[in-house]
C-alpha cells in the first residue's frame, strides 16, 4: 500500500510578492532584487540537486518558472514563450502524453469512470437508425486522448446484453500521426469484435474549433445517441485578457473584483484563490457549451484538475500550485517506484507535461495563460449557467473507479464521492474531478451569463 501524502500548508511568500510587480518604482531596488533573486535561484538548484526526490525535482521546475517570471515586465516576453508542441519533437511529446495516461492512476481511473457512465447513458436509448442503435462518441480530450480508453469501451459494448451498437467515434487532436494510429488500432479491434465502427478525425485543439459550426465539424447525424468526453481541456476555454486595461474603468473594475473576492473570503466563503477573477462565464467557454448543448447529447463527461490555478493574484496561484504539484509529483514518484523501469517515463511526464503546466501557471498572464484550473463547484456554476443539469455518477461507476485505483496500489481513500461526483486525491489534496452533465430539459437557446444561478444549483454548490 502506498503512503498517503500529507502536504504541509505553505504560507504566502510575501518576499516573492515583488515578482508580480510590473513596474518597480525604483530602478536600484529592481536591480538589487534581481541580484538577490539570482543568488536565491542558485541556492535552490544546489539544494535540489543533493537528493533526487519528487520535491527536489519540483523545486527545480518552480525555480526555473520564477526566473522566467522575473522577465515578464519585458515587452512581449510572454508572447514569445513557445508552445511545447513547437519546441519538443512531436513524436517525443506524444510519447510523453501517452506515458502520462498510462502512468497516472488518476487518468486511467477517469477513463474507466467515463466509459461506465457512457455505457449507462446509452443503454436505454430508444432512438435507432434502421433498427440499429447508433452511438456517436465525441472525444474532445485532445492531448489527453488515449486509444486504451476506447479499446476498452469497444470490449464493453461487445459484452453488452442484446449485442453491441454501431459505434461512431470522433476524435479531436492536433497530431495527425496519432489520429492515424488510433484509427488503425480501433478499427482492427472493432473488426475482431464484429462491431460496426466508423472513425472520424478532426485535426486541431479544443480552443481552435469553430463553435458556430460544431454540428458539421463533428459530423453529427440525426438519430444518434451522443456521448461527449472531455478530459483536462475545458479549462483552456477560461482564457481572458486579465490585463486588458490598467487605467480608468478597467482598473477600477479590477480593484472592485479583488475587494469583492476578499470580502467573500472573510465572510466564510472559499479563499480568494478559489474564485475566478471573472464574475461571468468567459465568452469562449459559454460559446462552446452553447454549441455542445445544441447537439443534445445524452451525456457529457467532464474531467478536470481540481485546483485553484485561475486566481487573479500571482501569489495565490503560486501557493496553490506549489501544494497541488507537490502532491502530484509525490504520487507519480510513488507509482513509478513500484517499477523502476518506468523512471524514464516519469521523468518525461514531469518535464514535458507537468513542468509545462507549472510554467504556464506561474509565468504567463492574460491570453497567454491557458492552464486555468478551477474547482468542481466552479465548473458546476459554469455548466448551470450554460443550461446543463448534473447527472449523478452511478454506484457501479464509483465501484469500478475504486477498483482501478486499487490496481495501482492505492486505496479507496484516493477516490472521494461528493454530491455524486468523483474527486481523485493524493492524501488530503484533491487532484482531479469527474462529473457528468446533460442539457437541462427546460433550458433556452442562450446561456445565463447575466442571470443568477438557480436555487437548486446554489444548494448543490454550497454542499461541495
Amino acid at each position: 500500500m502506498l503512503p498517503s501524502y500529507r502536504p504541509r500548508a505553505i504560507a504566502r511568500p510575501d518576499s516573492l510578492a515583488w515578482a508580480s510587480q510590473r513596474r518597480p518604482k525604483r530602478p536600484r531596488g529592481c536591480i538589487r532584487a534581481l541580484t538577490d533573486s539570482g543568488h536565491g535561484f542558485v541556492v535552490i538548484k544546489r539544494l535540489a540537486s543533493i537528493v533526487d526526490g519528487p520535491l527536489q525535482r519540483l523545486s527545480l521546475i518552480t525555480a526555473d518558472s520564477l526566473a522566467r517570471r522575473l522577465l515578464c515586465p519585458i515587452q512581449g516576453f510572454a508572447g514569445a514563450l513557445i508552445h511545447p508542441s513547437d519546441y519538443f519533437e512531436q513524436p517525443i511529446l506524444q510519447t510523453a502524453r501517452c506515458n502520462h495516461a498510462e502512468l497516472s492512476p488518476y487518468i486511467s481511473t477517469g477513463f474507466v469512470t467515463i466509459n461506465r457512465a457512457i455505457l449507462e447513458a446509452v443503454e436505454d436509448e430508444k432512438v435507432t437508425v434502421y433498427k440499429i442503435q447508433v452511438v456517436h462518441i465525441i472525444d474532445l480530450s485532445c492531448s489527453t486522448s488515449h486509444p486504451r480508453q476506447w479499446l476498452n469501451l469497444l470490449r464493453d459494448f461487445h459484452g453488452r446484453k442484446g449485442g453491441p451498437p454501431e459505434v461512431r467515434l470522433t476524435v479531436v487532436h492536433d497530431d495527425k500521426d496519432f489520429l492515424a494510429t488510433m484509427r488503425r488500432l480501433l478499427s482492427e479491434e472493432a473488426d475482431m469484435l464484429n462491431i460496426p465502427f466508423q472513425f472520424n478525425s478532426v485535426i486541431g485543439r479544443l480552443e481552435t474549433l469553430d463553435f458556430c459550426n460544431l454540428h458539421d465539424t463533428l459530423n453529427v447525424k440525426y438519430g444518434e445517441a451522443i456521448a461527449i468526453s472531455c478530459s483536462l481541456q475545458m479549462h483552456r476555454l477560461l482564457v481572458v485578457d486579465d490585463n486588458m486595461s490598467y487605467s480608468g474603468i478597467g482598473q477600477l473594475q479590477k480593484m472592485a473584483n479583488i475587494a469583492r473576492l476578499k470580502q467573500m473570503a472573510s465572510s466564510g466563503y472559499s479563499p480568494v484563490s478559489t474564485l475566478s477573477p471573472q464574475c461571468q462565464t468567459p465568452k469562449l467557454l459559454a460559446s462552446f457549451l452553447n454549441a455542445i448543448r445544441a447537439l443534445k447529447p445524452n451525456i457529457m463527461l467532464v474531467m478536470e484538475q481540481d485546483a485553484d490555478h485561475n486566481a487573479l493574484l500571482f501569489c495565490d496561484r503560486f501557493v496553490e500550485a506549489l501544494n497541488y504539484y507537490a502532491a502530484m509529483f509525490d504520487s507519480f514518484h510513488a507509482v513509478a517506484a513500484g517499477n523502476p523501469r518506468r523512471a524514464d517515463e516519469r521523468t518525461r511526464v514531469e518535464r514535458m507535461i507537468l513542468g509545462e503546466e507549472i510554467k504556464n501557471i506561474l509565468v504567463c498572464e492574460g491570453i497567454h495563460r491557458h492552464e486555468r484550473h478551477e474547482r468542481l463547484r466552479q465548473w458546476a456554476t459554469h455548466m448551470d449557467r450554460s443550461g446543463f443539469e448534473h447527472v449523478p455518477l452511478s454506484f457501479d461507476a464509483m465501484r469500478k473507479a475504486r477498483q482501478n485505483l486499487m490496481s495501482f496500489g492505492l486505496d479507496e481513500r484516493n477516490g472521494k464521492v461528493e454530491n455524486d461526483c468523483l474527486l481523485l486525491c493524493w492524501g488530503s489534496t484533491h487532484l482531479y474531478s469527474i462529473s457528468a452533465w446533460r442539457p437541462h430539459q427546460g433550458s433556452t437557446s442562450g446561456s445565463r451569463d447575466h442571470m443568477d444561478v438557480q436555487p437548486q444549483a446554489i444548494k448543490h454548490l454550497r454542499s461541495l
